[in-house]
């Protein structure tokens, strides 16, 4: 080993000796680690920046497929806007058409509740006008019986009665 006051005699104080040792040891050491640590130590970082290359990839496919996800499901929301507006309209009209086919159906059974109680009338009329013929014909037939003094038989005073009331006709 060098003497200190040895060393302050070289120039710079480097001992060159020392000075190739160190740089001798420096490559065994540097070509240790390139054969060995280095490429260990690169494959993780490639691994580490594939890894943090996939997550930006995927987190821009994410985003992508959100706003494509977003943009569907605003379409379909839209859709179905369009489809309940469609459905009130269409039911407004069902409603109307009922609402008319109702009316239609009401108004049908009051003109027929009418006429059957026009033909109801009419037949009580008919009723009423015979039943006051038969009634007219009786008190007719005791006016002739008074009128005339006899007595007709039944068949007699029928057909003069009926003569009668078809002439007054």
């Amino acid at each position: 080993m060098l003497v200190p006051h040895v060393v302050a005699d070289l120039p710079l104080g480097i001992n060159p000796w020392l000075l190739g040792a160190q740089l001798l040891n420096f490559g065994i050491l540097y070509f240790i680690l390139a054969k060995f640590a280095f490429p260990a130590l690169y494959k993780t970082l490639d691994q580490r920046a594939a890894t943090i290359r996939q997550g930006v990839e995927n987190s821009e496919r994410a985003k992508t497929e959100l706003a494509k996800a977003q943009q569907q499901a605003d379409g379909i929301i839209q859709a179905a806007q369009q489809r309940s507006q469609q459905i009130i309209a269409d039911a407004g009209t069902a409603g109307e058409r009922v609402r008319a086919q109702i009316e239609a159906e009401a108004k049908a059974r009051a003109a027929e509740i009418a006429e059957q109680n026009r033909r109801r009338m009419a037949q009580e009329e008919a009723q009423a006008q015979n039943a006051l013929r038969q009634q007219t014909a009786d008190l007719a037939i005791q006016a002739a019986s008074v009128v005339v003094g006899r007595s007709l038989d039944n068949s007699d005073q029928r057909r003069l009665v009926e003569q009668f009331l078809t002439e007054v006709r």
